[in-house]
């Protein structure tokens, strides 16, 4: 009989060991979910270079990015409620080459979030233009964040 008690003794304590951990805090490679923002244009006043890819107020991301509203259905610019979420931007050098951003993937490796992209660049334009592509993540995937570019 006291064998069965320290069993039961040994597991619970097993199981309270375990509970410890916190959520995401020893996550290794999990999809991160996302939303693409769109409707939203880089600032003439920002250069590609910046300190930090991401942005967790309105008033941080209202410095970088203006609102492009047009007509139709879709004109609206994505809502972003910086309560529950963050943002993550990759901005490109201004061009006058048309720049295509396309996401590969956003993973997330113990406290880093890796967000592999591949860039494309097409033909010469008249005028310059800065592309960018705006990523909405829920605020329980906070991490620091690394861009990596794959070919």
């Amino acid at each position: 009989m006291r064998k069965y008690i320290a069993y039961i003794i040994l597991l619970l304590i097993l199981i309270n060991c375990n509970s410890s951990v916190k959520p995401g805090d020893s996550v290794i490679n999990e999809e991160i979910p996302y939303k693409e923002a769109q409707n939203y244009f880089v600032k003439n006043n920002i250069d590609a270079a910046m300190d930090s890819p991401k942005f967790e107020t309105q008033e941080a991301f209202d410095q970088v990015f203006g609102m492009a509203t047009i007509m139709g259905k879709n004109g609206k610019p994505t809502p972003i409620d910086f309560s529950r979420e963050f943002v993550v931007a990759q901005i490109e050098d201004p061009s006058n080459q048309t720049i295509k951003l396309e996401l590969v993937s956003i993973r997330k490796n113990s406290n880093i979030l890796e967000v592999k992209y591949r860039k494309s660049v097409g033909e010469d334009q008249s005028y310059i233009t800065q592309a960018a592509m705006i990523l909405i993540i829920d605020k329980k995937y906070e991490g620091d964040v690394n861009f990596v570019e794959v070919k």
